[in-house]
């Protein structure tokens, strides 16, 4: 979805002209999950986990609007 005062685009299901500028600002990692399995009465316990890879994007720019704009205008 993108959208100015003047005009609202709805992407069905995306919009080819939008362009989207992002900064990395950090990566990091998410807080650990456990997975535990268990088997009843058989002496089966087995414990794994992880942490999940998190990337933090600032947004700096979004174009497509006026692009649209243009194209409305022309029509």
């Amino acid at each position: 979805m993108l959208g100015s005062k003047s005009q609202t685009i709805i992407g069905r299901p995306i919009l080819p002209e939008a362009i989207v500028h992002a900064v990395v600002e950090e990566h990091a990692l998410d807080a650990k999950v456990i997975i535990f399995k268990k088997k009843r009465r058989k002496n089966y316990r087995r414990t794994k986990g992880h942490r999940q890879e998190l990337t933090k994007l600032r947004i700096t720019d979004i174009q497509g609007v006026e692009k649209s704009e243009d194209v409305a205008l022309a029509a």
